[in-house]
């Protein structure tokens, strides 16, 4: 069984364009993503592109990366089309972890990987954290998470939904998969409210798939979508 972490690293962004190569400090995000992955041992790591920008960073940090200019709707198709071009066998585990999930801290991506390891009824995995702050519950920028009583997530929505009393819980861009698991993934149809949302883990809690939930204690990562973000995460950097 090996384990691969994919950085699925489209240069555009609808939201803030070009924010892979946006400096963070003295290096780019997409730097700071790659540094963050290497720090996982026993991992095979790939930068998957669509541009040359991007892979001249992946050339800079000794990490394999695979270019294709080919349409996805989302990160988690790439990341299938870029286990099949490694090769990966059925119960092999493949990390998406999306790359503009800055400081991300890697116990936790360690965490999901021991789960599939561990737990062979766990084919699908991501991470959350719960919050009280209500600007990250009303915000869209903040994908919400509703989980039953096993951790298993029972939806995912952009829009506020209600609280754990007065906790809520939010979703953090990290998914892990088998091989297996995730080669079903690109045999399902997209369905609606995953086009509604615009979040493809949706496509799983429609067919069935049950996606296990491992909360994160004292998140201290930052989901860089606007220029707000930015800037938040270049203050903690400097800090």
């Amino acid at each position: 069984m090996k384990t691969f972490i994919i950085l699925p690293a489209r240069l555009e962004s609808s939201r803030l364009p070009k924010k892979l190569v946006q400096n963070i400090g003295d290096k780019s995000l997409i730097e700071h993503m790659i540094i963050t992955a290497k720090k996982i041992k026993d991992t095979q790591i790939v930068v998957s592109t669509d541009s040359k920008i991007i892979q001249k960073y992946a050339d800079r940090h000794s990490v394999k990366c695979i270019v294709s200019t080919k349409k996805f709707k989302n990160g988690t198709e790439r990341c299938y089309y870029t286990a099949e071009k490694l090769n990966a066998s059925k119960k092999d585990i493949i990390i998406n972890l999306q790359a503009d999930e800055f400081n991300i801290n890697p116990n936790e991506i360690r965490k999901l990987i021991r789960l599939l390891k561990l737990s062979p009824e766990v084919k699908v995995a991501t991470l959350f954290y719960e919050t009280i702050h209500e600007n990250e519950y009303s915000s869209k920028d903040y994908v919400k998470v509703i989980v039953d009583k096993e951790l298993k997530a029972i939806t995912f929505t952009r829009k506020p939904i209600t609280s754990i009393g007065s906790k809520y819980l939010i979703h953090l861009g990290v998914y892990a998969f088998t091989f297996e698991s995730l080669k079903l993934y690109s045999t399902l149809k997209e369905c609606h409210y995953e086009k509604e949302e615009s979040l493809e883990q949706l496509r799983m809690i429609w067919n069935n798939v049950p996606i296990y939930c491992v909360q994160v204690k004292n998140n201290q990562s930052i989901g860089i979508n606007t220029t707000r973000d930015l800037e938040k995460a270049r203050e903690h950097y400097d800090n």
